[in-house]
């Protein structure tokens, strides 16, 4: 029998996606930096939690709806925790406003996700909220995201050196990783699986081809914004 836990830590991965967020306020470079730590410690706390819990309640199979892309419970022994991000976003009114700008707009939610590895493999991401006032890990899962997403780091991260920020439209279901090169210069955007299926883009591959200017991206998100919002009336 699938734990409960379980099953409701994979719905919160899913329910991620579909819920909006409020927009958190900006933050110092310094503030910014200690919500990191604070998030991260949430995060391995979560992750240890799960492990536990996997090891406890599973025998050498994990079950094949488990959170994480992990099916030995063998190798729960040997995740471990990535780096983190910050997820940002844009409202509907900024999408469609005659002056939209995502690279300008997009601003933080508040909610922090990391990557989780088995050795070096990416299987999953943790993601991290403020409920009253305390870090906590609210949900485990998207592997393909966290694939997706380790994949893009290295075909455009310049070995670290390129500031990265990732993007999340809720009302167009899509995501981005925002790449402003190191030397400065115009952010791009290469979009990650779901703004592939959600706005019909053509795929290309992941080389600076892939990279996207912000404006290229407006008039389907638009579009994919519009008819979302009229299909919740």
């Amino acid at each position: 029998m699938r734990s409960k836990s379980v099953i409701m830590a994979a719905w919160l991965g899913l329910a991620i996606f579909s819920a909006s967020p409020a927009h958190a306020a900006p933050l110092s470079a310094d503030q910014l930096l200690q919500q990191q730590e604070d998030a991260a410690t949430a995060a391995r706390l979560g992750l240890a939690d799960l492990v536990r819990q996997g090891e406890r309640e599973f025998g050498a199979r994990l079950p094949d709806d488990y959170p994480l892309a992990v099916s030995d419970a063998r190798a729960l022994a040997t995740l471990r925790l990535g780096a983190g991000f910050l997820v940002y976003s844009v409202t509907p009114q900024q999408v469609l406003a005659k002056d939209a700008d995502l690279s300008r707009q997009m601003s933080p939610t508040g909610a922090w996700r990391f990557t989780v590895y088995q050795l070096a493999r990416p299987v999953g991401l943790v993601t991290v909220e403020s409920v009253a006032g305390r870090w906590q890990a609210v949900a485990f899962g998207a592997a393909g995201l966290a694939q997706n997403l380790a994949s893009l780091q290295a075909a455009h991260g310049e070995s670290g050196k390129a500031g990265m920020r990732f993007l999340r439209v809720y009302q167009a279901q899509s995501d981005f990783l925002e790449v402003t090169p190191s030397g400065g210069g115009k952010p791009r955007f290469a979009p990650l699986n779901s703004a592939y299926a959600s706005l019909a883009l053509t795929r290309q591959k992941e080389t600076d081809a892939a990279l996207l200017d912000g404006s290229a991206l407006l008039e389907p998100l638009r579009a994919a914004v519009r008819s979302n919002l009229a299909n919740w009336r």
